[in-house]
């Protein structure tokens, strides 16, 4: 039997017609796709490259199949938007992205698999660079960091000149694009593209836009599957923690405590999410509202274009970190103009940029209109440009709204501090919620979703094995927590009666390891002195 090529470790398809569609579109230039060579792959697709004799490479880049954070069928709309949307970057600006020579969103083809056929991005990516900043022998200085940032605030002032009448997602059809279904990852990641009951645009309002989110995001916390989501525990940080064992102590005491009772899972957290989403509206009315000074000069034509993952594996550079090419559009939609002017994530988008950083990405943005525009119209840009040094809410709620953190607890409280205009604390609210008829009525009705005691007894079995002191201590804390009893009247609660809401944080797992260290030191101590006691 004749070994598979390394080129289909993901899909099989029709290398020959490949060379021959590229050769066709470069005028009849030879080329050659090495069937030895081991696509790359991301989380959504897999590449391969097509070398020309003169020195000229492409990609072709495919959906991988069975994908768990969308459908096969939403892998295909995002090809057919990626396309459309760098052919119209391509042709409106001068932003670099890859050059789109040939696409299919299906696999009726002669390849026989759905593909973008494009230009190789020039350069390298800029990850392996930027995260060895402050290491030993770094290849990235902090002026180099600052000049990324610069020409990142440069891009992010030309999207804003792409402008749209409708929020959504850029297809090509018969040769004109046109704004559709909207293609956010908050619509669509960790499989909320199939759930029912949520708007799906395009939106014709800012309002309508956000609205679909935060119903997106209520269907996600209510029906799908949390992962490591509990909101009154978040994970503990590495950066909280100088030493790798401390941190690695605390994540086992964080298991070992969401596991019992399956809180993950539990419709009480489930509803302390619809509290937090539900409270996402007027959070955002309270921003935008005051974005608007910033935006007063702006026509109706206000939303923009929006890369939603310009992380460092996405941005390629040269040797001199100028920016080489932009890669991976897939998600990218016409958003409110608020959603652009966020300061990018890197080296991943959940990962917030350091402050120092901030002032170059800003300086990027104000300077770029300089140099195109007439002095006359500079105004209304430089207004953007302040929105953009004031707009870390907007990043803290695009994170929490799309789950993509492990501390969501902490993502919204800082949102609520910098924008919440009542006089409850974010906690004093979640106490108040929590008690009123409105919420105990939608914990019971998410009951039916919970785990039944079998799965809660597998999972802790599973989670704690033979750790008695672990289960023991998590069990003690989920009673002081009062965790199954929070969305019951105040009157038949116990010792929390009068208390604040109960925080499983970075104080709770540092007291933990502290008793416990005391703990062994003195079981070690005492055996010494027992053994002193006991020799002749």
């Amino acid at each position: 039997m004749q070994e598979r090529a390394n080129i289909f470790k993901y899909a099989e398809f029709d290398v020959d017609a490949l060379c021959q569609l590229a050769s066709n579109l470069r005028g009849g230039k030879s080329c050659s796709c090495n069937p030895d060579q081991i696509p790359k792959s991301g989380s959504f697709n897999w590449v391969v490259d097509v070398s020309f004799h003169d020195g000229i490479e492409w990609v072709l880049r495919s959906p991988r199949k069975g994908d768990e954070i969308v459908s096969d069928d939403t892998n295909l709309s995002l090809l057919a938007s990626e396309a459309a949307t760098l052919k119209y970057i391509g042709a409106h600006s001068d932003i670099p992205v890859p050059e789109i020579f040939a696409y299919q969103a299906s696999a009726d083809n002669d390849l026989g698999i759905p593909y973008i056929l494009m230009s190789k991005a020039a350069g390298s990516p800029l990850q392996p660079a930027w995260l060895s900043s402050g290491t030993p022998g770094s290849c990235i200085t902090e002026e180099q960091r600052a000049k990324i940032l610069f020409q990142l605030g440069a891009i992010t002032w030309k999207l804003s000149r792409l402008r749209f009448s409708q929020a959504g997602s850029l297809f090509d059809e018969n040769e004109e694009v046109n704004v559709k279904t909207c293609l956010s990852r908050g619509l669509l990641a960790d499989k909320r593209d199939i759930a029912d009951d949520i708007p799906r645009g395009p939106f014709d309002t800012e309002t309508d836009y956000y609205e679909a989110h935060v119903a997106a995001f209520l269907e996600h916390v209510k029906y799908l599957p949390l992962a490591h989501h509990c909101f009154f525990a978040p994970i503990p940080a590495r950066s909280d923690y100088d030493d790798r064992t401390d941190h690695r102590a605390a994540v086992d005491h964080w298991n070992n405590f969401v596991s019992v009772e399956s809180k993950i899972d539990s419709s009480y957290n489930k509803t302390d999410y619809v509290i937090a989403g539900e409270a996402l509206l007027n959070l955002l009315a309270e921003w935008t509202s005051r974005l608007s000074t910033y935006f007063a000069h702006e026509d109706k034509n206000r939303f923009v274009l929006y890369h939603p993952d310009l992380s460092a594996d996405n941005i390629y550079v040269d040797e001199d970190f100028n920016i080489t090419c932009i890669i991976d559009w897939a998600f990218c939609s016409a958003v409110p103009l608020p959603m652009l002017l966020m300061p990018p994530g890197l080296p991943q988008a959940r990962n917030e940029i350091q402050e120092s950083l901030l002032p170059a990405f800003e300086d990027g943005f104000r300077h770029a209109p300089e140099v195109i525009l007439p002095k006359e119209a500079l105004d209304g840009e430089y207004m953007l440009s302040w929105a953009v040094s004031r707009n870390r809410p907007m990043w803290l709620l695009a994170r929490f709204i799309n789950l993509d953190s492990e501390a969501d607890y902490y993502l919204f409280k800082a949102l609520w501090d910098a924008v919440a205009t009542c006089d409850q604390d974010m906690l004093s609210f979640f106490r108040s919620m929590q008690t009123s008829d409105k919420y105990q009525s939608i914990q019971k009705e998410l009951v039916d979703e919970d785990p039944t005691a079998e799965e809660v007894a597998w999972k802790e079995r599973r989670c704690h094995g033979n750790d008695v002191q672990g289960l023991a201590i998590s069990r003690k804390l989920t009673l002081v927590s009062e965790w199954s009893s929070r969305y019951t009247p105040a009157c038949e609660r116990g010792i929390r009666r009068n208390g604040s809401v109960f925080v499983a944080d970075k104080k709770l797992w540092r007291w933990i390891d502290s008793c416990l260290k005391t703990s062994i030191a003195n079981d070690e101590a005492n055996h010494v002195d027992s053994q002193r006691q006991s020799d002749p």
